[in-house]
């Protein structure tokens, strides 16, 4: 990967996964679409660096890459089912990516981060129409499952994320459904997972991936270290999964010790606060 094209840049994990390959001095293009959790703040951080331009999907069609450098294609619908805003996923918008990977012959890449709900059920039926009209593009496609996700700029449907408020402002946690409690990541370390993996998979298209800790309950040590009450650990607990041998398990390369890794989450609560 030489550029990439980060659909719905100001998100969770597509915001990270942008900032990363910037550290690492790639150029990136942020394709921002419809309203996204701190995006003022996150504007400031990225804008400052010479590698990052920020499109809209209305100059995407416009757009054009003149130079020759490969270029892939990130698309986190994983984003988009935790903050359920899937109905961004339209016609105009799926035209839009068609036409632009059409007239993009350097686009050979696209790398899809999901939700692991997709693994175990029928539900977001909008995301799974969309990868449908993604695998007719005929590109070298990766499929990236994740659990929980957690780290800086976590959304507040999030249980943790709601933690941390609550200890402020003693506000309520509610839980979502569509947070998958079985295990939880490091932003950082999925982001730095998919990316090697990204890079080290073979020409294969189409290939499927589950993102994990490789730690057993995971989701729940951290939340007992984060002394979330006993009531709230049981009444989130997802199903354990039996998945599918098609689907390649990756262990993160690191589990980035949890105490380290909330206390980054807590100092942006902090500032927004």
């Amino acid at each position: 990967m030489d550029k990439a094209i980060i659909f719905g840049i100001y998100n969770f994990v597509s915001f990270h996964m942008g900032s990363t390959l910037l550290n690492k001095g790639l150029e990136v293009i942020g394709l921002h679409i419809g309203e996204a959790p701190f995006l003022e703040e996150k504007r400031l951080e990225v804008g400052r660096n010479a590698n990052f331009k920020e499109i809209s999907i209305s100059q995407l069609d416009a757009y054009r890459e003149d130079d020759t450098a490969k270029t892939t294609l990130i698309i986190s619908l994983y984003d988009l089912y935790i903050l359920n805003t899937e109905t961004i996923l339209q016609k105009q918008t799926v035209t839009s990516l068609e036409q632009y990977i059409e007239k993009n012959k350097n686009l050979t890449d696209i790398i899809f981060i999901l939700p692991i709900q997709l693994l175990i059920s029928n539900e977001a039926q909008a995301l799974r129409t969309f990868i449908e009209h993604a695998i007719a593009w005929r590109k070298k496609n990766r499929f990236y499952y994740l659990p929980a996700i957690y780290g800086p700029w976590q959304p507040s449907m999030f249980t943790f994320q709601q933690a941390l408020m609550a200890k402020r402002d003693d506000s309520v946690i509610r839980a979502s459904k569509r947070e998958w409690t079985g295990d939880i990541l490091f932003v950082d370390d999925a982001v730095e997972a998919i990316l090697a993996s990204s890079e080290n998979s073979d020409a294969v298209d189409n290939m499927n991936f589950l993102i994990e800790s490789g730690k057993e309950n995971y989701w729940v040590q951290c939340a007992e270290q984060l002394k979330l009450d006993k009531v709230i650990i049981e009444g989130v607990q997802s199903e354990q999964l039996e998945i599918d041998k098609t689907i390649k398990r990756v262990t993160v390369k690191r589990v980035t010790p949890f105490n380290n890794s909330i206390e980054e989450q807590i100092e942006i609560v902090k500032r927004l606060i």
